[in-house]
């Protein structure tokens, strides 16, 4: 019977104490040589045979992986920005209720890409910079919420109409 001491701090053993490694927890159920031999194989007897066909593995068939999709790289914004919302829907607001009002007689529509378009000329330089059209379209979805605007869809699905209710 071979004994030994763990002699670790803090492994909840006093220092000194002899553990028998051959007591009857540690040795019952243990089994060094499987009958059978030696096998490569991880897996129960008999895995051998079925590992052998393809696409088969412990009797199940498995399906062909589906083709990956080739990396496409998204250029997005590595830096935060920073922009004064208030700033901009009031900018924003102030382009589309001005040209509203000129424009009823005409009965014209105007668009959140004319309404992009001109909004830097209403903003100071760091915010014109920093300006995007998720920035934009989010301050117009906004608007639409306080002012009661009306959005709706052009034909051909490439810009959007905005409308005073």
């Amino acid at each position: 019977v071979s004994t030994q001491s763990t002699g670790i701090v803090g492994s909840g053993e006093p220092e000194g104490e002899w553990y028998n490694y051959e007591n009857t927890h540690d040795t019952s159920n243990y089994c060094p040589n499987p009958p059978g031999g030696d096998s490569d194989s991880d897996g129960p007897p008999g895995m051998e045979e079925e590992e052998e066909r393809e696409g088969v593995i412990g009797g199940i068939e498995l399906i062909e992986a589906a083709p990956t999709v080739e990396r496409i790289h998204i250029n997005y914004a590595k830096k935060a920005k920073k922009i004064d919302i208030k700033l901009l829907k009031g900018a924003m607001w102030n382009k589309i209720a001005d040209k509203k009002d000129a424009a009823k007689d005409l009965d014209d529509k105007k668009t959140f890409s004319q309404t992009y378009k001109s909004l830097p000329s209403g903003l100071s330089q760091a915010v014109a910079d920093n300006l995007s059209v998720p920035i934009a379209f989010s301050c117009l979805l906004h608007l639409a919420n306080e002012h009661g605007l009306s959005l709706a869809d052009s034909d051909d699905l490439r810009d959007i109409h905005i409308s005073l209710s």
